[in-house]
This record gives structure tokens, C-alpha cells and sequence, in this order.
């Protein structure tokens, strides 16, 4: 019988490393927020900022409470400063401290990137003034008051706009609770935006990505297009197609308001490529409408329609599956 072949595996040696050896952990890399004179070392995820504890507890009452105890003995140190890790991005700590740092350097408008480390860091580490700019620049764009939503400025003012902006902002509002602007930002991308855009090619932002809804927002969206849908069928633009709202005994010309109500129904219902325009739910009365119509008809589908936006407006907030408006609060 002949012998066994030698084994053709090579054998590991103790210089290789193990297939499943973790892989070590990248090498800290120095940011440019380093002051000369900072006493700590913040490290997120790689990066790592020389600032003052004094500054951060001044700012936040989680480091506060932090620093207030005492840290043990013979802890890594960076340039003789002690380290705190924490479990957030680089880049928003990046930002934020760069709002910390240069508070002068700040603009009536912010970058969406800033307004959302303000945010998340700010309700995170009890960072008051942060958060709270964060959030009044949110509110005034998206407020919780029909007369603010259609008084607003067409475009942003106290956030910088982009392609993507409205969808990021809706993502940030949902991470961070900000359950009083969830109704207009929600009802502004459904009206602008189509659903297939925000989950599955998303909205391409300035650096190339794209920005994209989870699964769990689509669904709350999906839900409250239905919804919005169907409310605007049943009241806001029923009027077009009830004879019963606009009293016909009255019309001072009846053929020529049927008529006319066709062509407005037309540019309603067919003007959005995506047919889902749901502004109409709570958007004032429309002024090119009053040139369709005779003086009675006109005032007879005004007041209709205004009664019924601010039914819509009440409800805005259950479309979306929150309670209503006097009981939405933001989350701390």
C-alpha cells in the first residue's frame, strides 16, 4: 500500500493573519477644529477635534454632568488631553462645532447638513441654543398655523435650498420627532414630489447621492396621499362636480359657469403630470377661479371651499397618522 500524500494546503504560519481577525481600527485623524489651548478630545467614528470642556459644558448639560466626575487615572491621552468618544458622525460634529467656534460667521440662511447636526446633536446632548435654532428654522418654514403655511415665502428662507432639501428635512423631522412640521413638510413633498422618487431613484442632491425615504415613511406617506385624495374629492373640490353647492337658480350664466367649471376641473385634476397634486386640501381659494365664474357661483364655491381648507387643515395632522393639532409636540 502506498504512502499518503503530503497535504498540498499550505500551512498558516503565526505571521498570517486569521480569516476572521477583526480588522484593526483606522488610524485617528486630527480635524480642523484644534484649538491650541483645548483641554479635551472629542473622537467620532476616526476623527478626532481638540476643543475646551469649558465651552462644552457651557453648551450642554450632558457634558456637564460628564466632566463633573472625576475620570480614572492613567486614561490615553492626546497632547496631554484626556478622550471622550462618541457615537455620532465626524461630519456633524464637524458642523456643529464650527457653529460653536465661529458663531459669527452664521447667515439669516443655514446649509440643510448644519441645521440637521444642530438638531440631532443639540436634542442628544441637551445643547438648548443649537437645538432650538435648529427647530425655529424648521417651524418657520413648516408651521402648525394655517394663516403662517399660506403667508409662507414660496421658497426657503431660514434653510438654504436645494433639489433635495424637502426630502432630507422630511427624513430629519421624522429621526427627530418633530411631529408639528411632519404635516406641511409631508404635504408639500407629496404635492411636489412623487412617491417612486422618494423611495426607490430618490432625489439627487448637490454632491451626487440621492436622497431617499425608508420603507416605514413611504408607508405613513402612501396612506396619507390616499387620504388627502380622498378628502379633496369630498369636499374641497366637490364643488366642480356637486350641483348642490353652487345655487343654479341664482347663476346668471349657467352655461357658461357648467362650462367653465369643466375647464377648471380640467386644470385641476390634469395640470399635475403626476396626478396627485393634494395642495388643494388646505391652498387658499385660487383668484383665476373668480374670472370663470359669474358673481353668484363665484361666492357660493368660495365660501365652500374655504369652509372646507379649514377642515382639511384640522385633519391635516390625522392624514399622517398624528393626533390633532393642540396635541402634536415635539419630541425632546
Amino acid at each position: 500500500m502506498s504512502e499518503r500524500p503530503a497535504s498540498t494546503k499550505r500551512k498558516r504560519t503565526e505571521q498570517e493573519p486569521s480569516e476572521t481577525a477583526p480588522a484593526p481600527d483606522p488610524i485617528p485623524v486630527r480635524s480642523k477644529i484644534w484649538m491650541p489651548y483645548g483641554d479635551i478630545i472629542l473622537q467620532a467614528e476616526s476623527t478626532q477635534f481638540r476643543v475646551n470642556r469649558d465651552n462644552l459644558a457651557r453648551q450642554s448639560s450632558v457634558f456637564r454632568d460628564m466632566f463633573a466626575v472625576p475620570q480614572p487615572p492613567n486614561e490615553p491621552t492626546v497632547e496631554g488631553c484626556p478622550i471622550v468618544h462618541v457615537s455620532d458622525t465626524a461630519k456633524d460634529w464637524e458642523l456643529l462645532l464650527e457653529v460653536i467656534y465661529h458663531p459669527f460667521h452664521t447667515s439669516a440662511s443655514r446649509p440643510f447638513p448644519v441645521v440637521a447636526s444642530m438638531l440631532r446633536l443639540g436634542k442628544k446632548y441637551d445643547i438648548a441654543e443649537a437645538r432650538e435654532d435648529a427647530l425655529s428654522r424648521i417651524h418657520f418654514e413648516f408651521p402648525s398655523d394655517l394663516e403662517s403655511w399660506r403667508t409662507t415665502p414660496n421658497g426657503l428662507t431660514k434653510i438654504n435650498s436645494s433639489a433635495s432639501v424637502h426630502v432630507d428635512l422630511l427624513n430629519l423631522v421624522f429621526e427627530c420627532g418633530v411631529h408639528t412640521s411632519i404635516p406641511t413638510l409631508g404635504l408639500f413633498c407629496l404635492t411636489f414630489q412623487t412617491l417612486e422618487a422618494m423611495l426607490l431613484t430618490g432625489v439627487q442632491r448637490e454632491d451626487g447621492s440621492s436622497a431617499t425615504i425608508p420603507a416605514h415613511t413611504f408607508a405613513t406617506l402612501a396612506i396619507a396621499l390616499e387620504r388627502l385624495l380622498n378628502f379633496q374629492r369630498a369636499f374641497t373640490l366637490s364643488w366642480l362636480n356637486d350641483d348642490g353647492v353652487v345655487p343654479y337658480k341664482l347663476c346668471k350664466s349657467r352655461k357658461i359657469c357648467e362650462r367653465q367649471k369643466k375647464e377648471i376641473s380640467h386644470l385641476v385634476f390634469w395640470r399635475d403630470p403626476n396626478g396627485h397634486d393634494v395642495s388643494y386640501t388646505v391652498h387658499e381659494w385660487d383668484v383665476a377661479w373668480a374670472d370663470k365664474l359669474c358673481d353668484v357661483c363665484e361666492v357660493a364655491a368660495k365660501t365652500f371651499y374655504e369652509v372646507s381648507c379649514k377642515k382639511g387643515w384640522e385633519l391635516l395632522p390625522t392624514f399622517f397618522g398624528l393626533g390633532e393639532w393642540k396635541d402634536l409636540k415635539d419630541a425632546d
